[in-house]
């Protein structure tokens, strides 16, 4: 998802236009497997969960923007990650999780693994503020809205996985990219934004990224604990795009981006490790 966005981005294709395309084609995909699997019954409640979680896919974009617009990237960045401390306590207060000492080890060696990433991110992007910026307490009010939407979608995978039916796991998605689909057409009509060709070719790039991400995610929380699956993707999510840098944009990256991009795969090797087979 990263890549397609940054792609997007030096090619200055409207935003809204390219949101509304990727929640269309990932509610198409979804749609297609779910009758293609037969899996087209959803009860009440798992579609509440979902246009509640759709509703928030499209805040968190939008508070995403914002943030970047008054914190810069790499505080956005930072807020968005740290968001997995929500799902993380809620995995181990509410859910009571309890995982194994190698794989609660990978957890550990993935949450050093996102703080010595997002600190490398920090140092190279320290100018990236703008300016113009409105005053330090703006951006941290915008900061903390990205923090808890972005905790909250995530642990909607959890809510899911522990108190829904999992066969209705793609009439799930379907219904949460369907809502945030709706959402973002709203906006788009307001915005009166154009689409373009390229729009519609990138925008379905970062919408079957866009399905695949969260429904790996809930697949993972079904064989794996909360506690352990959040910090390492998020650790091996930060340390993928800065590989994609390296490789696709020749960006200089930092000993600390390099050391933790070896203790996420130190992490995911663990979690293996630990897994009862």
């Amino acid at each position: 998802m990263g890549v397609v966005l940054k792609l997007a981005d030096t090619r200055k294709l409207r935003r809204m236009s390219l949101i509304r395309t990727n929640y269309a084609v990932a509610a198409v995909i979804a749609f297609l497997i779910t009758v293609g699997s037969g899996t087209g019954h959803i009860s009440r409640p798992t579609a509440v969960l979902a246009v509640v979680i759709g509703i928030l896919f499209v805040a968190g974009l939008l508070l995403w923007s914002k943030t970047i617009e008054t914190a810069g990237l790499a505080l956005s960045v930072v807020a968005m990650r740290l968001g997995i401390v929500v799902p993380v306590l809620a995995s181990a207060v509410v859910w009571h999780e309890r995982p194994g000492t190698v794989q609660l080890a990978g957890g550990a060696v993935a949450l050093v693994a996102l703080a010595l990433v997002i600190s490398d991110v920090i140092r190279r992007q320290s100018g990236a503020v703008p300016t113009s910026a409105p005053r330090p307490v703006a951006a941290w009010v915008w900061m903390a809205g990205l923090f808890l939407v972005e905790g909250a979608v995530n642990t909607g995978a959890k809510v899911f996985q522990q108190v829904m039916p999992q066969v209705e796991s793609m009439s799930f998605q379907t219904v949460v990219f369907v809502t945030a689909f709706f959402v973002t057409t709203i906006a788009y009509f307001l915005g009166r934004e154009r689409v373009t060709q390229q729009t519609l070719v990138y925008g379905a790039g970062l919408g079957a990224a866009n399905l695949g991400n969260y429904l790996f995610l809930v697949m993972a929380l079904a064989v794996l604990p909360g506690v352990i699956v959040y910090p390492v993707i998020a650790a091996a999510e930060v340390a993928l795009m800065v590989l994609a840098g390296v490789l696709f944009w020749r960006e200089k990256v930092g000993l600390r981006s390099w050391l933790g991009i070896g203790l996420a795969v130190l992490a995911l090797v663990l979690i293996q490790l630990g897994r009862p087979f």
